[in-house]
C-alpha cells in the first residue's frame, strides 16, 4: 500500500510487499510565477498573430523602410516612435498591437538574458542561486519583467486612461529642446484627444510592474524600498531609450 503522495519531486520506493511506493518531494524556494508569465506570453503572441490585421498590404519596400525607420542601430526596437505630432490617435486594438510587436520582438527575447547576468552581478536576484537553474530563473523573471512592463507601459493604461503610449519626436527643435524633451516626455504625454497632461501611464505602469515582480522574486530581493529602486531604473531605462529613438535618425542620415 502507498503510504504517501505528496506533489513534487519524485523518489521511488518499494514497500515489504513488493509495490512501488511513489514519494514526492517539493523544493523549497522554487517559484513557477516566471514559467507561467512566459506561457502567457506567448499565448498572447499567438493571439496577436491570429488577429493581426491584412488589409492594406505594404509594398517589400515600404516594408523595409519601415522596418529601418522604427529600428535603433538595425537592433533596438522603436516601434512607438513617431515623427508626426499631430498623427491620429492609436485605438485600444492598435495599442494592444503595439504592446505584443514589442515583447514577441528578438530584441526583447535576449536582453532578458544580459539582464539576468547584470541582476545576478547586482546581487539583486541572489534567491535564485547560481549555475545553469539560477541562470534560468533570472532569465524567466526577467522575461516577466518586460512583459509585464511592456503591457502595462503600451497598452493597459495607456488604453484605460486614453494616453498616447507613443514617443513623439521634436527633430525640428534645437538640441537643448530635443534634450529636455527626452526627459519631459517620461512625465508628460499627449492623451487620444491631442491635449497634453501629465504622464500617468508611465507612472502608474512603472509601480504595477514593479510591485507584480514582488510575486516572484525571491524573498530577500522584495521589498517597498527594491520595488522603488525598480520604478527609478524603469524612468532611467526609458529616458534612455527616448535618447536613441530622439537621436538616432540624425546619426543615421550622417553615415
Amino acid at each position: 500500500m502507498v503510504r504517501s503522495l505528496r506533489v513534487g519531486t519524485t523518489e521511488n520506493e518499494v514497500d515489504d510487499s513488493g509495490r512501488i511506493v511513489i514519494k514526492c518531494h517539493s523544493k523549497p524556494g522554487l517559484n513557477l510565477w516566471p514559467v507561467l508569465f512566459t506561457v502567457l506570453l506567448l499565448a498572447t503572441c499567438l493571439f496577436a498573430q491570429a488577429q493581426k490585421p491584412t488589409a492594406g498590404a505594404k509594398s517589400p519596400e515600404a516594408n523595409e523602410q519601415e522596418h529601418s525607420s522604427h529600428r535603433v542601430a538595425g537592433v533596438v526596437p522603436a516601434f512607438n516612435a513617431e515623427d508626426d505630432l499631430n498623427a491620429p490617435p492609436l485605438s485600444a486594438s492598435q495599442k494592444f498591437h503595439l504592446f505584443t510587436k514589442t515583447v514577441k520582438d528578438p530584441y526583447n527575447l535576449i536582453m532578458p538574458a544580459i539582464n539576468a547576468v547584470i541582476l545576478n552581478a547586482g546581487g539583486a536576484s541572489t534567491g535564485y542561486g547560481g549555475g545553469a537553474s539560477g541562470f534560468a530563473k533570472r532569465y524567466a523573471a526577467s522575461i516577466a519583467d518586460s512583459v509585464s512592463g511592456n503591457f502595462f507601459r503600451l497598452y493597459a493604461f495607456p488604453a484605460l486612461l486614453h494616453e498616447d503610449p507613443r514617443y513623439f519626436r521634436a527633430g525640428q527643435e534645437s538640441f537643448g529642446k530635443r534634450c529636455r524633451h527626452v526627459f519631459g516626455a517620461t512625465v508628460r504625454t499627449r492623451k487620444d484627444d491631442g491635449t497634453f497632461r501629465f504622464n500617468w501611464s508611465k507612472l502608474l505602469a512603472s509601480g504595477s510592474s514593479s510591485a507584480l515582480s514582488n510575486a516572484y522574486y525571491p524573498a530577500e530581493n522584495r521589498g517597498a524600498k527594491l520595488t522603488l529602486s525598480r520604478i527609478g531604473l524603469s524612468y532611467l531605462g526609458e529616458v534612455g531609450l527616448n535618447a536613441l529613438k530622439e537621436f538616432w535618425p540624425d546619426i543615421s542620415r550622417k553615415k
